[in-house]
């Protein structure tokens, strides 16, 4: 199935909808109106990750619905086994926010957005202590380093859904530029140790020098 569309209940269809990290322009949100209104149920409901659904949609208009989003030039997608949405908090203007994280998670999110993966993987950029929770729920969580201002720290292998579990604290401080690094380092040994349907976690739970091998890569580009 394109990557993007999501089975509903009663025979109904969604499409899922991606911006950039959680943003969207006037422009898209007024497309996005339009099509609700030509295809779905004529509402748009926002998702945990930043994107939106156009929801309600038959099987009958889903292939000219779909057409229509691609028409429109927006990105549709964040589904099935692949890099998903990078998520955003709002530090770059909320004034708890440390960083512009949304210049982080923009570019993360041109690198490795769509990529595949053994199942799927979650890369979220946060701002402040405020979102340290939502930091431990990634696959990837990277948060402004409080023991080396100016430098970032990880949290690998998070999970929410039905068996949640804490990302681990990589504590070795990073400067921005090698962020990206890091985070390709990490779904590429995921892409190579992995087998679908494992998540990051059960595959590194599973081998644990696999542990050891993410802190000593992080430990080299801090040099």
């Amino acid at each position: 199935m394109t990557s993007g569309i999501i089975v509903q209940k009663n025979g109904l269809f969604a499409l899922r909808i991606v911006g950039c990290c959680g943003q969207f322009t006037a422009a898209e949100l007024l497309t996005l109106g339009k099509l609700a209104q030509q295809f779905g149920k004529g509402c748009v409901t926002a998702t945990s990750r930043g994107t939106m659904e156009l929801e309600g949609i038959s099987e009958a208009e889903l292939e000219p619905a779909v057409a229509a989003v691609k028409e429109a030039g927006l990105r549709l997608g964040g589904t099935g086994a692949t890099v998903r949405a990078v998520v955003a908090c709002k530090g770059t203007s909320c004034r708890r926010g440390m960083f512009d994280v949304h210049a982080m998670a923009s570019s993360l999110d041109r690198q490795f957005y769509g990529q595949d993966v053994p199942k799927k993987f979650k890369i979220g950029v946060f701002g402040c202590i405020n979102s340290l929770g939502k930091a431990m729920a990634q696959d990837v969580g990277i948060m402004p380093s409080f023991t080396s201002p100016g430098y970032f720290e990880l949290y690998v292998g998070g999970l929410s859904g039905s068996r949640p579990a804490r990302g681990r604290h990589i504590a070795v401080p990073l400067p921005q530029e090698k962020i990206a690094d890091a985070v390709r380092f990490i779904i590429e040994l995921y892409c190579q140790q992995g087998k679908y349907p494992q998540r990051l976690r059960a595959v590194l739970d599973g081998k644990p020098d696999l542990w050891e091998q993410i802190e000593r890569y992080c430990r080299q580009l801090a040099g």
